[in-house]
């Protein structure tokens, strides 16, 4: 791609991307859906998915909202790449630093859609729009082959609890690792799993909110106490932030980190499971 200028007005995104993105979270909710399904039958999906439902529908309507994913974006597009790798897609690839990087260094963005990529989109929206009314959805032609050693369930991490044989990161702030801070769901307790490590997302990236290079990751993991001759498995408030550890885990060549998909959310809504916090006993 050269570079060059974008013509569009700063913060509003080409027709293109608009699609492109619109398309990518059709995608990850249709997967996120299968992922639940798979890991959790009795819980209600739909309610878990309705955040990324109403990207999804805002998408279609705004692009100020496009604007605010371009500068948070690595965070869905690492999500996004994982997912695509749980349901067997080995040769997936992550924009280091996003389309603000992409933006920043100069190169083009493209103003122009398919008519396949419109016509995908719509029936993306469509089995979306169905599966979000309780509506049977017809088989598509994405092939998936789920790998189930990717996705932790709460009975695995209460199992390694025990065991110890994983070593559990937790890719929330200190401040909610530690219970001094609140956590944003009302209501949800503070603190975290016994036996897990603090490992804040922040810490794989630079100012540019671009991935560390290797022996930069490699020390943030070693001056949390993570063993890197260990299997780890990562966590977050919810699965989707602690992609980013995988991430890091990934260039240092541990590609098979695991993701606890309920995390912190799913464990300290149970009242009777253990937390620990900065006013427990060591």
């Amino acid at each position: 791609m050269l570079r060059g200028t974008c013509q569009r007005s700063k913060g509003i995104l080409s027709k293109s991307i608009r699609l492109l993105i619109f398309l990518v979270l059709s995608s990850l909710i249709w997967m996120e859906y299968q992922t639940e399904q798979q890991t959790c039958p009795t819980c209600c999906h739909l309610k878990k998915l309705l955040p990324l439902l109403v990207l999804l529908l805002e998408s279609i309507t705004t692009m100020e909202l496009l604007f605010t994913m371009g500068r948070g974006s690595l965070v869905l597009l690492v999500y996004g790449g994982e997912q695509f790798r749980v349901f067997g897609h080995d040769k997936v690839w992550v924009l280091d630093g996003g389309l603000p990087r992409w933006r920043a260094s100069g190169y083009d963005v493209e103003s122009s859609a398919s008519g396949d990529a419109i016509l995908k989109a719509s029936a993306a929206s469509e089995a979306i729009e169905k599966i979000y009314q309780g509506q049977t959805v017809h088989p598509i032609t994405f092939k998936t082959n789920f790998q189930s050693h990717l996705v932790w369930t709460l009975d695995q991490v209460r199992k390694n609890m025990e065991e110890k044989t994983y070593q559990h990161i937790d890719a929330r702030s200190r401040g909610r690792f530690d219970g001094t801070a609140p956590e944003p769901r009302k209501g949800l307790r503070s603190g975290h799993i016994p036996g897990s490590k603090s490992v804040p997302f922040p810490q794989m990236l630079d100012s540019s909110q671009t991935l560390l290079p290797a022996e930069e990751l490699k020390k943030q993991f070693e001056q949390e106490g993570v063993s890197l001759d260990r299997p780890i498995v990562a966590s977050y408030g919810t699965g989707v932030t602690a992609c980013i550890l995988a991430l890091g885990l990934h260039r240092l060549g541990k590609t098979n980190v695991p993701i606890y998909d309920g995390s912190w959310t799913e464990w300290a809504s149970q009242p009777e499971f253990p937390v620990v916090d900065a006013s427990s006993n060591p």
